[in-house]
């Protein structure tokens, strides 16, 4: 009896699982991931050298 009760509610977790992860999942446009991958080059370069980040004025962030 147990056991029949917790695979229901492992098959029920999983079931709810897979909808999430199906549901998160987003598609990256090329710009987008080369944006996301200068941002973080930026922020490396910045703490490396031993700036505040994130930078204070965000407007003057540009990204290349």
């Amino acid at each position: 009896m147990i056991t029949k009760t917790k695979n229901e509610v492992r098959e029920y977790l999983a079931a709810i699982g897979k909808r999430g992860g199906l549901a998160s999942r987003r598609e990256l446009t090329r710009s987008h991931a080369k944006q996301m991958v200068a941002i973080r080059e930026m922020k490396r370069a910045a703490i490396k050298a031993g700036k505040p980040w994130p930078p204070r004025n965000r407007k003057l962030l540009t990204l290349s």
